[in-house]
């Protein structure tokens, strides 16, 4: 039954594509069992009150319904008109809780919010206001670990008790937020050992490599290396590639890897590529499935770490 009502909820309301405002059409509200207790109250009083005939039992019933009439719009009023500016998510290594944070603005108890999910489980959800201005809130959501691959955020349930508690409120939210989980980087293997090192053969010493070609400018590229010269002859933009940095080049293959579970695997190619990475040197990382993947920097590495997290053998087959 809650699986239908959030698919009939997400189909009403549409797409949740930050920034989002939560009007008062996608907010829903029910009491709480403090609020069901007060409501036993309420009736309690107002019957009291009209069997003995008494004025007093009669006000107090009166003047509690006016303050739950009026506890149900404010804690209604909490969430609506509150503006849903941003989700956002870095990438995680497998084993690792997964981080969600919600910006939200004109919110004020962000603090207050709560979150599930549609099994039911709560998030640890923790409200900060650092850095930002005094309408705007941030909501760190926590989610269990998740395993190697591209996580999709589920649908959110969002809501709040606020101010007194008698009343919940929440809506639905299932934002398009995808984030790439990384091979947990762990195993015991060395470095390949780089072409040209092997038998005794030193590589290339840093200003006596040999050009060999001009290829074009990839991302994470030295500025240092590329064709300036050629680039204001109004040539493409070129790097130049030497013979001693190919032969520094480290080459990272499962081929290499033999005996090993597919997981193992990876998880050793993710070590090899952040060593290699941390010693700001050039590395290969080859993959079944035609991908081939050549250079160094930071933005290499992302490359490389995205591809072990997509990869998927039965795909390869």
């Amino acid at each position: 039954m809650r699986r239908r009502m959030m698919a009939w909820a997400l189909r009403r309301q549409g797409p949740d594509q930050p920034p989002l405002t939560l009007s008062g059409r996608r907010i829903y509200i029910l009491p709480t069992r403090a609020g069901l207790a007060f409501g036993g109250l309420l009736a309690v009083a107002f019957i009291a009150g009209m069997n003995y005939g008494s004025g007093l039992a009669m006000l107090l019933a009166f003047w509690l319904c006016g303050f739950a009439l009026a506890a149900m719009m404010r804690t209604q009023r909490s969430m609506a008109g509150s503006e849903l500016l941003s989700v956002r998510a870095d990438s995680v290594f497998a084993g690792q809780p997964v981080p969600v944070a919600l910006r939200l603005s004109s919110c004020t108890a962000a603090r207050d919010f709560f979150a599930t999910t549609l099994d039911g489980a709560d998030l640890k959800a923790e409200a900060t206001t650092s850095g930002l201005s005094s309408a705007q809130g941030e909501i760190t959501l926590e989610f269990a670990p998740a395993p190697r691959g591209i996580w999709s955020l589920p649908a959110l349930q969002l809501g709040t008790l606020a101010p007194f508690g008698l009343f919940r409120t929440w809506t639905w939210l299932a934002p398009p937020l995808q984030v790439p989980v990384y091979p947990r980087p762990e195993g015991g293997r060395p470095l390949p050992e780089a072409p040209g090192s092997a038998n005794g053969q030193a590589p290339g010493a840093a200003g006596h490599d040999e050009l060999t070609w001009l290829r074009p400018f990839r991302e994470g590229d030295s500025p240092r290396q590329v064709a300036w010269k050629a680039y204001a002859r109004e040539a493409p933009l070129l790097v130049r590639e030497y013979r001693g940095n190919a032969q520094l080049a480290r080459e990272f293959d499962p081929g290499s890897l033999p005996g090993l579970p597919l997981e193992q695997q990876l998880s050793q190619l993710c070590e090899w590529v952040l060593l290699a990475d941390s010693r700001g040197e050039r590395y290969r990382l080859r993959l079944p499935g035609g991908i081939d993947l050549d250079g160094a920097g930071s933005a290499h590495r992302e490359a490389c770490l995205l591809a072990l997290a997509r990869f998927d053998a039965g795909e390869v087959r």
